[in-house]
């Protein structure tokens, strides 16, 4: 081989180890995301199993550290119609903030305006807005005083 050609091979190298290196950060990123993202759906399957909402005369159950919590829908959620919300709350927890989102589309978040009427019963209200999904998924996230990590309750809503 002639030394000018391994001038050249070197140069190219030179010249592309950048690239190179931004492709295998690029790859590593990517799969290091792909494998976060099916983590926290799989977390999310478990824990949306254990607080679906399955409506029985506008009534939920669902668990908040293993206690039992009862959420009384004034009417079936509907989109664009005020819904007002009672939870019986376990354990004399204190609810911080809530407020709902669209699982399967982004819609926001949806305030609900939620007050502590007596010992461990709070009441407010919340409005959905329209979709066009036929069928919607949508997440009540409870942020709750002194726990690390917030509740949900998961319901559908169909048009």
């Amino acid at each position: 081989m002639k030394k000018s050609d391994n001038n050249k091979r070197s140069k190219f190298l030179q010249t592309q180890m950048p690239l190179v290196a931004i492709l295998v950060v690029a790859v590593c990123v990517y799969v290091a995301h792909s494998y976060q993202s099916s983590v926290s759906t799989d977390t999310d399957i478990i824990s949306g199993l254990k607080s679906s909402c399955t409506f029985s005369n506008k009534t939920c159950e669902f668990l908040i550290d293993d206690e039992l919590a009862v959420a009384r829908f004034s009417s079936q959620p509907m989109p664009e119609e005020s819904i007002t919300l009672s939870l019986r709350m376990p354990n004399d927890e204190i609810i911080e903030s809530a407020w709902i989102e669209g699982v399967n589309m982004y819609m926001g978040k949806v305030p609900v305006l939620l007050e502590q009427s007596v010992k461990d019963e709070w009441s407010g209200w919340f409005m959905l807005g329209s979709c066009s999904e036929p069928v919607m998924t949508w997440q009540l996230r409870l942020n709750i005083k002194k726990q690390a990590a917030p509740s949900y309750l998961y319901f559908t809503t169909e048009s």
